[in-house]
């Protein structure tokens, strides 16, 4: 299992160097393919029910304009960053059906009008990771639609990185939380190929684990396995400690390159309302965060 394809959405300049960088990285590591893809909305005229007809057509037309010129000159600004990034970082430019292990890490452009946020995730299905990254904070809510629409529904991990903390060298120290729950485990095996390349990793417990689950050395045994430079930890709670809060620390604390951890255990609608460890990790943490559903 390696990695060969990173998908990597580019929304907005804001966020397009810090995303890019990381899965540069990353590919130069696995001699990669970047789809660098910039999906426009689709833009639909709709006419609002108060207004008259002929009016309300002569209105929509002339915003709709407006509106595909704004996104004409975004997808010529981030087109041009994109062609910047490769030569900065001596990445070649051609399709993912013309790569071959001895170009090393290659990279293509896509410019394409969808809906979103759905094909985001039926486009990250056809890549081993999808690559965002977060705007400055606060971070809107289109943004966690996105986010949560790529770790839902497109089947393959996601890895989020900030507007400072991107990865610029590949991940030494990697942080994996551990619940015993089946997403974990799958962020786990998605992770296999940059757990077994890192020089540490910690599966971290905080707390009680489900009933019945397997602690945390039982998955650091399974990495060792595979050639996972792999211990553990299980860390019990204080009256009024969080769990995410002592596992961002403790993170913090070893110097973590990257987290590792399976994305809502719960229902979204639970995390929305109760709030949850994946919300507290998206919007709290300053560290790139691996997750997977």
């Amino acid at each position: 299992m390696t990695i060969k394809k990173l998908m990597v959405p580019f929304f907005e300049e804001e966020t397009a160097n810090s995303a890019f960088c990381a899965a540069a990285t990353i590919a130069k590591e696995f001699k990669a393919h970047l789809d660098v893809v910039h999906i426009r909305q689709r833009i639909s005229p709709s006419l609002p029910g108060n207004i008259y007809y002929p009016v309300a057509v002569t209105y929509v037309e002339e915003n709709l304009e407006k509106l595909q010129k704004a996104a004409d000159r975004n997808a010529v600004n981030l087109n041009r960053r994109f062609e910047k990034f490769c030569s900065d970082w001596s990445i070649t430019v051609l399709q993912n059906t013309e790569h071959t292990d001895d170009k090393g890490a290659t990279a293509s452009w896509t410019d394409i009008e969808k809906d979103l946020p759905f094909h985001l995730a039926v486009r990250a299905r056809v890549a081993d990771v999808t690559v965002l990254a977060r705007p400055s904070d606060p971070t809107p809510h289109y943004t966690m639609d996105l986010l949560e629409e790529a770790i839902f529904q497109s089947g393959r991990s996601v890895l989020i990185v900030g507007q400072q903390a991107t990865i610029t060298k590949f991940p030494e120290t990697v942080m994996v939380a551990w619940d015993g729950g089946r997403e974990a485990a799958r962020a786990v095996h998605e992770a296999l190929p940059l757990l077994r390349r890192a020089e540490t990793v910690i599966v971290a417990a905080m707390g009680e684990i489900a009933f019945g689950a397997e602690a945390p050395e039982s998955i650091a045994a399974y990495l060792r396995l595979h050639g996972v430079h792999a211990n553990s930890v299980h860390s019990s709670l204080d009256k009024h400690e969080e769990a995410e809060e002592l596992f961002l620390k403790r993170a913090k604390s070893e110097s973590a390159d990257l987290v590792v951890m399976g994305a809502y255990s719960h229902s979204r609608w639970r995390e929305m309302v109760l709030g949850g460890f994946t919300r507290f990790m998206l919007r709290h943490t300053d560290i790139p965060v691996l997750m997977a559903h």
